[in-house]
């Protein structure tokens, strides 16, 4: 309840006989965190700072580095992080974590090795933040590195730790550590679930993400969006059309309302079974407000050969004020190019310029690649027009 949080606070403030103290301020910060509202952690740093606490008190600085990083702060955070005197695991883990949210995933395992240099012990927290950096990297021998170290902890049954760990191999397609690390969890959690369906969607291996489903589905634990939209990748990878009717199935049984992610994939599975008719259908009960849903049909369209289909549902897409952006463009560039269409693929490049389309490297290729099958279309039918013509003169000589 944060806005109730700051609320007393505030009144706490104006009280002339009670002050608020070191416990009471990273409550407040944790709040501020919470709703995303920089201008009071601003204020409260400010106040903290006249007051001379920060430089005394660990547990508030600590949390007010994190209230920066859930703010998304992260240069503030970090900052706050090198002016510290003394420190603690807290700080240490939001500051692996700024790094790694900000895409930084060398950076956060650089850090957790200043941390353990420094004397620190990593928690759950830690290893599952590095783990995730190793995935995000596919740096497999660093992430075994990091699993040695747990196997020497008492943290190797955590379960966000281990479903890191199996997100981790996975992801580095290594499916047999995977598998290890997963069937000796005690407690198996819809998260560590997702991880081990999620590693062998990435090899589109659907059979063996069933059987994971269906193990899950008998030991009572329920499916998530995410644990649906792994499996209907693996289903639309291999063109598994049985067996991703399957779970559209479930999905319809169990009133599930599909978001964007497998609505999409579903598409993209019908489509790649070649069943135009299910696509559609899927398509027409799904919400067009994002460009994405748009692309993939058009994308499946194109693929397809129904050229005239794409074209129409990108008139109608523009009709409804949805913005092509660059996969738009390549898909019904690609269209214009297999029709032979230059003067419209012209058009469609005239008109997007101002969005600065032209530049994206996607649509240039595609660009390249109807003007090449344009210009070459040309050349044959001027070679085809000389054979006849000089066949014709031989004729009449």
């Amino acid at each position: 309840m944060f806005v109730e949080a700051l609320e007393l606070f505030k009144i706490m403030m104006v009280n002339p006989f009670v002050k608020p103290d070191n416990y009471t301020y990273p409550s407040v910060l944790k709040a501020c965190g919470g709703l995303g509202r920089i201008n009071d952690g601003k204020m409260l740093h400010a106040h903290l700072t006249k007051a001379g606490i920060l430089s005394s008190d660990v547990v508030v600085t600590s949390s007010l580095v994190g209230a920066y990083a859930k703010c998304t702060m992260f240069n503030y955070a970090i900052q706050l992080f090198d002016e510290m005197l003394e420190r603690d695991v807290a700080c240490w883990n939001t500051v692996i974590t700024c790094f790694y949210q900000d895409g930084q995933c060398e950076k956060a395992l650089e850090m957790f090795d200043e941390m353990k240099k420094a004397g620190f012990e990593p928690d759950s927290v830690t290893f599952t933040t590095v783990l995730s950096a190793c995935a995000r990297l596919l740096d497999l021998e660093r992430g075994k590195t990091i699993h040695g170290e747990l196997m020497r902890s008492d943290l190797l049954y955590d379960d966000f730790v281990c479903s890191a760990l199996v997100d981790m191999y996975g992801k580095c397609r290594c499916l047999e550590m995977a598998k290890a690390v997963f069937e000796r969890m005690p407690q198996k959690s819809v998260v560590s679930w997702n991880s081990m369906v999620a590693g062998y969607s990435l090899q589109g291996d659907s059979v063996s993400c069933i059987d994971l489903f269906r193990r899950l589905i008998v030991q009572g634990v329920k499916p998530t969006l995410t644990t649906l939209s792994s499996l209907l990748v693996a289903c639309s990878r291999s063109a598994d059309l049985r067996r991703g009717k399957f779970v559209h199935g479930y999905i319809v049984r169990n009133n599930v309302e599909p978001d964007i992610f497998i609505g999409t994939t579903l598409i993209d599975l019908y489509h790649k079974c070649y069943c135009v008719q299910s696509a559609d259908r899927v398509f027409e009960k799904m919400p067009k407000t994002n460009v994405v849903v748009w692309n993939v049909m058009i994308s499946g369209y194109v693929t397809l050969g129904h050229y005239f289909e794409a074209f129409e549902l990108f008139t109608e897409m523009r009709n409804v004020g949805v913005r092509p952006d660059a996969i738009t463009l390549t898909s019904i560039l690609t269209a214009c190019s297999q029709l032979g269409t230059l003067g419209q693929g012209k058009e469609i490049h005239r008109s997007y310029i101002e969005g600065k389309l032209d530049s994206n490297e996607i649509v240039m290729g595609a660009l390249l690649d109807m003007i090449y099958v344009f210009v070459i279309g040309s050349l044959s039918s001027i070679k085809s027009c000389d054979y006849y013509s000089g066949h014709a003169g031989e004729t009449s000589h």
